[in-house]
């Protein structure tokens, strides 16, 4: 009994030792918002989208939260207080790195579009979290998980205005949405949002403007998960 006791031990200690020689990294994290293959231009630019309708892009913010690696040795790496905020407007939001990350082989990264009903409820407003930053709506409703606003002739209210604003954490109500991505070979973890992919599924004309949690946000984050892809070129 002793000398089992003994093997579990060492092996304990081996495997402890193991893991304190795991070297550590800070993963940079790159996200390159787009429009039909090309970087999205806010304010300016008209696209075209397959429905036919000719848009312009005015603001595009959104929550990327929870962020975990799966590791070429079967563990993950879960990011501490991972909540990022996303804003096409500020181009630093467009990168950040993953603190202290084991120095081994990525093969997925996964993350939240949005933020989780715990986080809703919690009453931590600091940093990207802070209502002043526009993207909380009520305790009872809580944050604003994806903005999207612009403008287009299709659209039938009187400013020609298309608006955006999906979220929702209650059960019935819960917009957050789960992806999953392999990342490529060169272990460069670049995110392409590919914006047509939502628009090009809409007819601003039928449906323009979504602003409460309900059936309808959450049919929009259905179709708007889509737009995340890894970038295989990098």
């Amino acid at each position: 009994m002793k000398k089992v006791v003994v093997v579990i031990v060492i092996f304990a200690l081996a495997c402890l030792s193991f893991q304190m020689k795991i070297n550590k990294k800070d993963v940079p994290v790159s996200l390159h918002l787009n429009f039909q293959n090309e970087p999205l231009v806010l304010n300016d630019k008209k696209y075209v989208t397959k429905t036919n309708d000719t848009v312009t892009v005015t603001k595009m913010k959104f929550y990327l939260s929870n962020v975990v690696l799966e590791l070429e040795d079967g563990t993950q790496y879960k990011e501490n207080n991972s909540v990022h905020l996303v804003d096409a407007e500020t181009l630093s939001s467009l990168e950040f790195h993953l603190k202290n990350a084991p120095d081994l082989k990525i093969k997925k990264i996964r993350f939240d579009i949005g933020i989780d009903s715990l986080t809703s409820v919690s009453e931590n407003f600091d940093s990207d979290l802070d209502p002043a930053l526009g993207m909380y709506w009520a305790w009872n409703t809580g944050y604003i998980n994806m903005k999207l606003e612009g403008k287009s002739s299709s659209c039938t209210n009187v400013k020609k205005e298309f608006q955006f604003h999906i979220g929702g954490y209650l059960p019935k109500q819960n917009a957050l949405r789960k992806i999953e991505l392999e990342v490529a070979e060169s272990q460069n973890i670049i995110i392409n949002v590919e914006l047509d992919r939502w628009l090009d599924a809409l007819s601003l004309k039928e449906t323009n403007s979504i602003m409460i949690p309900g059936e309808k946000a959450i049919a929009m984050a259905r179709i708007y998960k889509n737009m995340f892809l890894i970038d295989e070129e990098k």
